[in-house]
């Protein structure tokens, strides 16, 4: 695990302490990347294209009813 993952895990326990929340949203989730000072810099892309380990495989999909590829675009 990186610094910068560890640092993101540590920041979501703390949250989930702090606000007696086992699950977060994903609204909170954004909200604690947010404090963690990250902003949107660049345009929006296919995650699929920035990071070849998220792509959606026949492998991952398996056992699933659809796989759909996830989008940051619009």
């Amino acid at each position: 695990m990186s610094d910068e993952q560890f640092e993101f895990v540590m920041a979501i326990d703390e949250y989930k302490r702090a606000n007696a929340r086992p699950f977060p949203t994903w609204t909170e989730v954004l909200e604690v990347i947010k404090a963690l000072g990250y902003r949107r810099v660049a345009e929006p892309q296919s995650l699929c294209e920035s990071s070849p380990e998220l792509k959606v495989t026949d492998k991952t999909a398996k056992g699933r009813r659809r796989a759909r590829k996830p989008l940051l675009t619009k």
